[in-house]
């Protein structure tokens, strides 16, 4: 445990032979008949926080748990392992710093117990929310604490009082409160996820009105906040502005005045304005930013403050006690994005402070982000010393304040906007994808590139890699996106190397920021439809463009290099982004075949007439099937591509999932077709439920039609798959070449192509590989 009191005296206390009070009978018979493993858990866990000597941890090894215990003081740590058994692991750890949550190895713990020392830790608040999350489902918090009631004031610091225990069960589907003798014991279950909750305190006087906020975070990153009892809100150091006080002087006398802590004017960071209104008075915050300080803080004006304590920011979205409106617009500030459905306000920046921050986070992050490298670079996404680094050194939950470190640190992508629709109109992309998009866009020290959407952790990636005396810049559409990307690249130390630009990425970087012979990089993070001319043009010669390139409405990862006004293709892969906004954006909307339950998509195609399909949906379906297989789960993205450039009429065939229908469609995304008069034919598979070797399933390519013209409609589809088995599938992936769009009278070279706004993309097909 953390106390005012070290480690160093702690140990010091333990290693002259003394502990703390010895388990009562009390408490004894309320951990047997109480706290017992469930008989349906097998290899039940417990963790015991504050360990001390280890006689609650044996009790809780001879109930039949598997125990991690913890504590701070080493000599506590020696002498309990000198005198417990097997079934205990001891280990010397600061729950109020240290990375406990690596104890619970992914798996959990069915009960987690602390005893006699939570009214010690500073920031106990948070250290609960942190132990909930380490929960198995079921799992059960027991908090055995003495009762302020049963002690004398000169004791009081080591208890809790009524109000206190109420404060630590908010947050719990169940608690259940047992007497032992002078202790209260508390026993908690079903940590309940809320929603963050703001409150205003009584109406202000005018004089108040312009204050100041002080985002203050520790060595570890985590904020100050003080708990409020009389207003029952949790709040910044603040206050108001005395008569020609400067702001900064102001954030630096009121978070001394009010937890002992002391800073320099000059080591203040103003972030911003804000102006809201409260019991029809307008309120203005300044909001300030620290991160280098002296002192631990203390509570300094009790009859305002009960106590100081250090929150993980991403924790204060489920915080059970609602947070002062000033101190959640503060937040926000800070860390847009982090506190939803905020009341309204209106936030004027301020311009880039000459002092700087100081990044820090809680030890978690780092580990989880070495995990992240080591599971990138097993799967060989991180094959270069270059990659693995720049992975290890940018905090990616820096981007995403609002998400637990577990998901920030997953190989996944976690969207940051979304459409009132569920679709994503934002994220921080998959690493897996960043590893690759870097990679292939062969990014050098020194070198100068550009990223087309925002976030700032792709940017970020791009800065280290290039070095600080290369160049980034990074152009977003979204106001929003926008200021993240700010924030947060200001936030870890980015904001002089990388330079963020509020426009549409579909026209490059603003000239001015375009480098003479232009971009070695590009890097587009949003999914394109074209290849729009100021790419081409801003891209230096023999430089790499990196898009996720849409072809018939596949998405895919295309690396093109630059050769004059042609760009042909070095990668190509499957992706998923984001779509692109502003006038990139296209409609991919379907239109209905009548009330069939089916729609057609259009994208690379003139959209052609579909009023007779609905009809033709009515008749017998013709089926081919072509004995071409496929094994379960494997890929064919090239036949997608090559169906999607050599089939005349080519769309891509949606249907209401929930409505049974003659179409046999794949199970999760649209089917390829061709629409040609008043027939349909789309592309088709069927399982075939044994093959020859008795291995995995197979599927089979076929296709099926309706209308008058099926017979010969199926037989075009199923000729283009053969075409695909016999000439592209055995060697290799197509590749790309994008020339600009066709001029008059201009002769181009021939073969499959999709016809673009700003360009054609002609597909390449591999060949065999010339006989030695």
């Amino acid at each position: 445990m953390n106390t005012t009191s070290t480690s160093e005296s702690w140990s010091a206390h333990y290693a002259q032979g003394r502990g703390i009070r010895p388990l009562s009978e009390a408490e004894i018979r309320i951990v047997r008949d109480a706290l017992a493993p469930s008989g349906d858990r097998k290899e039940p866990r417990a963790l015991e926080v504050c360990c001390g000597t280890g006689e609650l941890a044996r009790l809780l090894a001879e109930l039949g748990y598997a125990v991690d215990a913890v504590d701070f003081a080493q000599a506590a740590i020696d002498r309990a392992a000198a005198a417990s058994g097997p079934g205990i692991t001891y280990h010397c750890a600061d729950v109020a710093s240290d990375d406990v949550a690596a104890l619970a190895d992914g798996a959990g713990f069915d009960l987690i117990t602390v005893r006699r020392s939570l009214a010690h830790l500073p920031d106990r608040t948070r250290i609960v929310t942190e132990l909930a999350a380490l929960l198995r489902p079921g799992g059960r918090l027991c908090v055995i604490t003495p009762h302020a009631d049963r002690f004398p004031p000169t004791l009081r610091d080591i208890c809790l009082d009524n109000d206190e225990i109420a404060l630590l069960t908010q947050g719990w589907e169940h608690a259940e409160l047992l007497e032992a003798e002078d202790s209260t014991v508390v026993v908690l279950s079903g940590p309940v996820a809320q929603a963050a909750g703001y409150r205003e305190k009584r109406p202000p006087k005018a004089a108040a009105m312009a204050g100041v906020a002080v985002v203050v975070t520790n060595a570890f990153g985590r904020v100050l906040l003080g708990w409020n009892p009389k207003r029952g809100v949790w709040e910044l150091p603040a206050g108001k502005v005395e008569p020609g006080e400067a702001f900064e002087v102001t954030a630096v006398r009121e978070l001394e005045e009010e937890t002992g802590l002391r800073a320099e004017p000059d080591q203040v960071v103003l972030l911003s304005t804000v102006c809201d209104d409260t019991h029809g008075l307008t309120r203005v915050t300044e909001i300030a930013r620290l991160t280098h300080f002296d002192g631990k803080p203390e509570a300094r004006e009790p009859d305002l403050i009960a106590r100081w304590e250090w929150h993980t920011p991403c924790g204060l979205r489920a915080l059970p006690q609602p947070l002062f409106t000033p101190t959640a617009q503060a937040l926000n500030t800070v860390w847009p994005g982090l506190l939803p459905h905020l009341p309204d306000a209106h936030h004027t920046p301020r311009p880039p402070s000459r002092a700087r921050l100081r990044f820090a986070e809680p030890p978690a992050a780092a580990r989880l982000r070495e995990q992240l490298v080591r599971d990138l670079t097993d799967a060989g996404w991180t094959p270069t010393p270059e990659l693995r680094r720049v992975f290890t050194v940018v905090p990616r939950h820096a981007f995403l304040p609002e998400q637990p470190l577990s998901r920030a640190y997953a190989n996944a992508a976690v969207p940051t906007v979304t459409a009132d629709s569920g679709q994503p109109l934002s994220s921080v992309s998959q690493p897996e994808m960043q590893a690759v998009m870097l990679s292939r866009g062969r990014l050098r020290w020194g070198g100068r590139a550009l990223e087309i959407g925002g976030g700032g952790y792709n940017a970020a990636l791009m800065a280290e890699l290039v070095g600080p005396r290369g160049t980034v810049v990074c152009v977003e559409f979204d106001p929003y996106v926008y200021r993240r990307t700010v924030r947060f690249l200001e936030e870890i130390g980015y904001a002089g190397r990388v330079r963020v630009v509020l426009g549409d990425g579909a026209h490059g970087a603003p000239d001015e920021l375009v480098p003479d012979g232009g971009f070695d990089t590009i890097l587009v993070t949003v999914a394109a439809n074209d290849i729009p001319e100021a790419w081409t043009a801003q891209l230096a010669e023999g430089g790499r463009l990196v898009v996720p390139l849409r072809l018939g409405g596949y998405t895919r990862c295309v690396a093109l290099a630059k050769r004059g006004a042609v760009l042909t293709s070095t990668d190509v892969s499957v992706c998923g982004f984001v779509p692109m906004q502003g006038i990139g954006r296209w409609d991919d909307t379907p239109a209905a075949i009548g009330q069939s339950g089916y729609g057609i998509r259009w994208e690379d195609t003139p959209a052609l007439p579909i009023d007779g399909l609905g009809q033709a949906l009515e008749g017998t379906p013709v089926e081919h099937w072509t004995g071409v297989t496929v094994a379960r789960g494997a890929s064919y993205e090239d036949l997608q591509l090559w169906l999607a450039a050599s089939l005349p009429g080519f769309c891509r065939l949606t249907a209401d999932r929930d409505r049974p229908g003659p179409i046999v469609m794949p199970d999760y995304e649209d089917a390829a077709a061709m629409v040609t008069g008043r027939t349909l034919a789309c592309l088709a598979l069927r399982r075939i439920e044994d093959d020859e070797d008795g291995g995995p399933s197979r599927w089979e390519f076929g296709a099926q039609a309706f209308g008058p013209d099926a017979e010969a409609a199926a037989d075009t589809v199923a000729s283009a798959v053969h075409a695909w088995d016999r000439d592209i599938r055995p060697h290799g992936t197509p590749g790309l070449t994008v020339l600009p769009a066709a001029r008059q009278g201009e002769q181009l070279p021939s073969g499959p192509y999709l016809n673009k706004h700003h360009t054609r993309v002609l597909l390449h097909l591999p060949t065999a590989p010339a006989a030695s």
